[in-house]
């Protein structure tokens, strides 16, 4: 299976995969991901009227997310990709709901983050994200970086799951018009998956999502995963080793 879904991501930039948790450690997260929503500081969420529906810096709000990086199906499938040696960088739990319903146009997602601001050659476009320093490294960085998203329910065209366009991940940064053009030429594949499923994903890829037609929740983890350290003296805000337990 490693030699074949390394050879599918790289050709298509994404791939998904019907069974990654068990329904106990799927159970686990949705109680852990409730309680920190209804606990955690403005800072580290995005909300409106009707709730939370985002959590940043997901570590740090639930150190036990952590523990998903030794989760040997996860280890396996980020080693098929990533080749040893991987860690764990940020960590994002997003969740659509009836009061939260939100469409996001194609795009790559181009940010990383870091400890401390360095100007290094090639790193540009620095803010900070609930406190923490991030900035758009090069694109062989990028390239470099595989997302994980775990599926805590059901997702599925109704409920508004991740749309890609296939092997646009081999482009580089890419502007407004070509991202126009390429979703204009290029048949978009819905990525619909079970509870405790994965989509496994390229940043580089163009994605998007559209609203629910459906009521209730659309709960992903999203973690991403790296194997290449930063220029010096640049580091990664969080380096999580990722091994089979």
């Amino acid at each position: 299976m490693n030699s074949s879904l390394a050879r599918m991501f790289q050709e298509l930039g994404f791939a998904v995969i019907p069974q990654c948790l068990d329904g106990n450690t799927v159970a686990r997260l949705v109680h852990l991901t409730e309680l920190a929503r209804a606990q955690i500081e403005a800072a580290e969420s995005v909300s409106n009227s009707g709730g939370v529906y985002s959590l940043r810096n997901l570590v740090d709000v639930i150190p036990e997310v952590a523990e998903l990086s030794l989760n040997s199906k996860i280890a396996e499938l980020v080693e098929a990709v990533l080749g040893t040696g991987a860690f764990m960088v940020p960590s994002t739990l997003f969740d659509k709901t009836d009061g939260a319903n939100w469409g996001v146009f194609w795009h790559q997602d181009l940010s990383i983050a870091v400890k401390e601001r360095h100007e290094v050659e090639g790193f540009h476009a620095w803010t900070r994200k609930a406190g923490v320093q991030c900035v758009q490294p090069t694109v062989q960085i990028m390239s470099r970086i595989l997302a994980v998203r775990l599926h805590l329910d059901d997702c599925f065209a109704a409920n508004g799951a991740l749309k890609v366009l296939r092997g646009s991940h081999r482009s580089d940064t890419l502007t407004t018009d070509r991202i126009d053009e390429i979703s204009s030429r290029v048949n978009e594949v819905i990525c619909e998956v079970p509870t405790g499923g994965a989509v496994l994903m390229s940043p580089l890829l163009l994605h998007a999502s559209s609203p629910m037609n459906s009521s209730g929740h659309r709960r992903v983890i999203h973690l991403e995963f790296s194997a290449q350290e930063l220029p010096r003296p640049l580091e990664w805000r969080y380096q999580i080793p990722c091994r089979r337990a």
